[in-house]
């Protein structure tokens, strides 16, 4: 299936974005022998640290909003269920509430077990920060190591050369023997890895009903190979998804995960529902059914946020499917990102994790990025859909009067604005120990720990979530996105983590960090001091060919835009930047017809230049024939100011 767009949406005026969500896609996948080659030691690895690759993910609103990415992923093939020795492996993320000084030593005991019962188990110290009271893609396709001669057979769980075909191998499904259904499921789980149009063909012969029906198999090993099976039969065929549902396969499946120990089989359960997820038809369900499994089942003990978890033995590898799958569903609409805003124990455990990986100087853990882009989405519109995140936010008393009386922080009072705005008072922000749930979205913390990632990370999709969080949390004009840009600059020291986003050879992500610059430049106290860190870099990249922009229109109307109303702002610090390479690059802009955003915004910008009476001094030592030739035409440049205003 198809990605869809990015949803885009609060747009504050043409030149950029204000918030974002992140959407599910197909694209970008690997071929069948690349993912062979790539995952062939995924069950017998030796390294105790599971990989850093991962697949796509959801991204979030901008003042220009950020939309929501999803999250991109293979099947996993099942192993031919022989016992296999497990990895050690290191939880992140899984802490305890007791703390030692700011961090704590915690040791952790995980056993992980396989299918026939046998178990490994490791001990590790880890350190995690002391807990507190954040694109759709299909899962991963693993692999199994086998040789040329080994093929499944019916038999005591040996193989041998013996060849099944397709119709074989789906009558094999209602036989009433376990090896023949565990060989028929081993058989169609391999076939569908290799052989794309097998997916079709196991639909015609009928063979999913039976694949359903096995996962409630009384047989571990049985159900084991048909969650796999199933898990590559979905992958990419929406039929396929469809016909999973229809014969009760979500809530089937759903209830193997909870009755499971075995490892590999919550490893082929999560990553079913991870690809399931990707169809916008089996949202709701999933939200109704799998957003409560997979939290109480797999995020929160893995996480071990609440103390009242028992079963914290969840596989790294299964927390990452199972945050792949909740990524999916937070791309969806307003009822999907309140149901998981109101999901007990999804925000705190996902904040935990974050907050393990980064005091771990580990920001490029796979699971990381889905876990920020999941909280990048459910930021999606959050001050208009949870107002009451905001509310210690919000100035304690509305009165006119008061107001009259004391206008706070940024505005005289003269000024029109301090009726409408005001000044956060940073001394009164939130403490870490009151924040919970829905809460931690807006939290000081929670932004310290994106803007980590931002000077962390190497991952793009991760800094593309992790600037989209801050980006939607400033996109609303009401007085809670004025007091997140407050605390981001004043507070947090954000421009220093932002600016060098400006240089990014990544187009999206160079485009989400201007826009967030924008967002939080509306907030007049901030203009100055922002002004005088980002307005160079700004105005060298319109100095400098589009290509340094990604040669894209919303970038480059999202430099102009950011530009202007910071250049406005400080018209002595814009006069020692108003440079003849400035001017030359606004007026090819205002020209290039190739990019109709930005060609409006670079005209505005000139015209803004040329009107103020504090700049016009510096910009007659230009070529003011330049500005004439581009400004001066009085019937376009209103048509402009009507546009931009």
């Amino acid at each position: 299936m198809m990605a869809a767009e990015p949803f885009k949406s609060a747009r504050i005026n043409n030149s950029g974005e204000d918030t974002s969500l992140a959407l599910p896609s197909d694209n970008n996948l690997r071929t069948g022998h690349q993912r062979v080659r790539d995952q062939v030691h995924s069950i017998k690895r030796s390294k105790s640290k599971p990989s850093g690759n991962g697949g796509m993910s959801p991204v979030s609103p901008t003042g220009v909003p950020n939309g929501v990415k999803p999250s991109v992923s293979d099947p996993t093939l099942a192993p031919s269920f022989p016992a296999v020795s497990l990895p050690e492996v290191r939880a992140k993320g899984q802490s305890v509430k007791a703390q030692q000084s700011k961090y704590g030593q915690v040791n952790r005991h995980s056993s992980y077990t396989i299918s026939n019962g046998s178990h490994t188990t490791t001990t590790k110290t880890h350190t995690v920060k002391s807990p507190t009271t954040q694109y759709q893609s299909e899962g991963k396709m693993g692999t199994i190591k086998v040789s040329q001669s080994e093929k499944p057979t019916v038999g005591s769980g040996t193989t041998t050369g013996v060849d099944l075909t397709l119709k074989e191998a789906v009558e094999y499904l209602s036989h009433a023997e376990e090896n023949y259904q565990q060989c028929g499921a081993t058989f169609i789980h391999h076939a569908s890895f290799k052989e794309e149009q097998a997916k079709q063909q196991v639909l015609n012969l009928g063979g999913i009903p039976v694949l359903v029906s096995l996962l409630r198999s009384p047989h571990p090993g049985v159900s084991q190979a048909s969650a796999g099976a199933l898990r590559n039969l979905v992958f990419k065929h929406q039929c396929n998804k469809l016909e999973v549902q229809h014969c009760g396969g979500i809530a089937k499946a759903l209830q193997l995960l909870k009755e499971t120990n075995s490892t590999e089989t919550q490893k082929q359960i999560t990553g079913l529902l991870w690809n399931m997820s990707s169809s916008d038809e089996l949202k709701e369900e999933l939200i109704a059914t799998a957003l409560p499994a997979l939290t109480e089942n797999v995020v929160v003990p893995f996480t071990c946020w609440s103390d009242s978890t028992n079963n914290n033995n969840i596989h790294p590898d299964v927390f990452y499917n199972a945050t792949g799958c909740l990524r999916n569903l937070s791309c969806g609409k307003l009822k999907a990102r309140q149901a998981m805003r109101d999901c007990r124990g999804l925000i705190d455990s996902l904040m935990s994790y974050i907050q393990s990986c980064v005091a771990e100087e580990d920001p490029d853990d796979k699971s990381v990025e889905n876990c920020v882009c999941i909280l990048h989405n459910l930021t999606y519109q959050l001050e208009s859909e949870c107002p009451q995140c905001f509310q210690k936010y919000r100035p304690k008393t509305d009165s006119e009067s008061d107001a009259q009386k004391s206008p706070i922080g940024c505005f005289s009072p003269k000024s029109a604005k301090a009726q409408k705005e005001f000044s956060f008072d940073l001394t009164q922000m939130p403490e870490e120990s009151t924040s919970s749930g829905v809460n931690w979205l807006c939290h000081p913390t929670a932004m310290q720990s994106y803007l980590s990632l931002l000077g962390l990370s190497q991952k793009d999709a991760t800094l593309e979530a992790s600037c989209g969080v801050l980006q939607n949390l400033t996109a609303s004009k009401d007085v809670g996105s004025s007091a997140m840009s407050q605390i981001l600059v004043q507070k947090l020291g954000a421009l220093a983590h932002i600016s060098p986003l400006l240089k990014s050879p990544n187009p999206s992500l160079q485009k989400n960090a201007v826009s967030l610059l924008g967002n939080m430049a509306r907030t007049s106290c901030l203009q100055t001091t922002m002004a005088k860190q980002v307005l160079p870099d700004l105005t060298s990249l319109l100095s400098l060919s589009t290509r340094e922009m990604g040669n894209s229109d919303d970038a480059i109307a999202s430099v102009c835009g950011a530009a202007r109303t910071l250049m406005l702002a400080d018209t002595e610090l814009s006069k020692k930047i108003v440079t003849k390479e400035l001017v030359s690059g606004l007026a090819d802009l205002s020209e290039n017809g190739s990019f109709p955003k930005g060609s409006k915004a670079a005209s505005l910008l000139l015209y803004s230049l040329w009107n103020d009476k504090n700049l016009q001094a510096a910009v007659k030592k230009m070529e003011a024939c330049m500005f004439r030739h581009h400004c001066g035409h009085t019937h376009g440049t209103k048509s402009l100011v009507t546009f931009f205003t």
